[in-house]
């Protein structure tokens, strides 16, 4: 898993000079700086990142630093933060509640580089030794978010959720941009678009992205015309994507086997994601190998 780092404050200065300072301290991160409110919740969340440096105090804003923390625990079930500011007091009583989460590493004061930044680089590198040691409290997080997804009870909640929990698995495997809800020019949706930015030569033979076709029904089968109709989809693709994954929380029917194979020589690849591979997945210690084991053992037939 990538070391992902967002770098959200509400001066852009700030933001790109702290990111520049840290990349330069840290080898093993990618550290991202986003400064505007739009860009700022859209990174939130539709980017990977297993941990958030939020200021507290942003001027000019609808929104302060105490309510960007709280939206990613909403959206980031696995992500930290590590809360930087010079207004800690201002923030004191609003703070208590969110320290009791276990989801803030650490306030820090801003101090002038030569002191701040070793103390953020301590921070910042015990965090990403542990989770590298032990990857059950990713696994553990995302186990619990697919639970909660499938047992909702709001047909349109359901859905939704469950296109984001899979937004947080591709993002855990390693893909950069997870796009939702996509309309392309034929006016056909896509649930998910992922841009195939994986630097590894296996995937990058499937085209520029993957398609995400997403069923949360735990107790009903993907039908053969659910298949049909997604396939359709890769084919009006214009060449761009190549790999479609058609996942759900219950079971592949045998129908929607049968017509895989009748088109299994064609160069478009569908791979089907049940629940027994997401649970694989969530569960892998290498999500990106235990990927690739998913679409080896269907890409022949499928």
């Amino acid at each position: 898993m990538r070391n992902s780092v967002l770098v959200i404050d509400d001066v852009k200065e700030q933001a790109e000079g702290l990111s520049k300072a840290l990349t330069g301290a840290i080898s093993n991160c990618t550290f991202e700086p986003v400064f505007e409110e739009e860009t700022i919740i859209n990174a939130i969340e539709n980017r990977f990142y297993n941990l958030a440096i939020v200021d507290l105090r942003m001027d000019g804003f609808s929104f302060d630093g105490i309510h960007v923390i709280k939206k990613i625990f909403e959206v980031n079930p696995f992500a930290k933060v590590l809360i930087v500011s010079a207004f800690k007091g201002e923030y004191f009583t609003k703070l208590k509640d969110l320290l009791l989460s276990g989801k803030v590493l650490d306030v820090l004061d801003k101090e002038s580089y030569d002191i701040w930044i070793p103390k953020l680089k301590s921070v910042i590198e015990l965090y990403f030794q542990k989770l590298d040691q032990d990857s059950s409290e990713i696994n553990n997080a995302l186990l619990q978010f697919y639970s909660e997804t499938k047992n909702e009870k709001d047909t349109y909640l359901k859905g939704e959720k469950f296109e984001h929990f899979l937004s947080l698995v591709f993002q855990s495997i390693g893909f950069k941009q997870v796009l939702k809800r996509v309309i392309d020019g034929s006016k056909n949706e896509v649930d998910l678009i992922i841009r195939n930015d994986v630097a590894d030569t296996f995937l990058g033979k499937f085209g520029k992205y993957i398609l995400i076709e997403c069923k949360n029904k735990p107790n009903e089968g993907v039908s053969k015309n659910d298949f049909i109709v997604f396939k359709s989809k890769i084919e009006n693709s214009n060449g761009f994507a190549e790999l479609g994954i058609l996942a759900t929380s219950g079971y592949i029917a045998k129908t929607t086997y049968i017509e895989a194979v009748r088109g299994s020589k064609d160069r478009n690849k569908i791979i089907f994601l049940s629940n027994i591979e997401i649970e694989r997945l969530i569960r892998a210690e290498n999500k990106l190998s235990e990927f690739k084991a998913i679409i080896d053992s269907q890409v022949k037939d499928n």
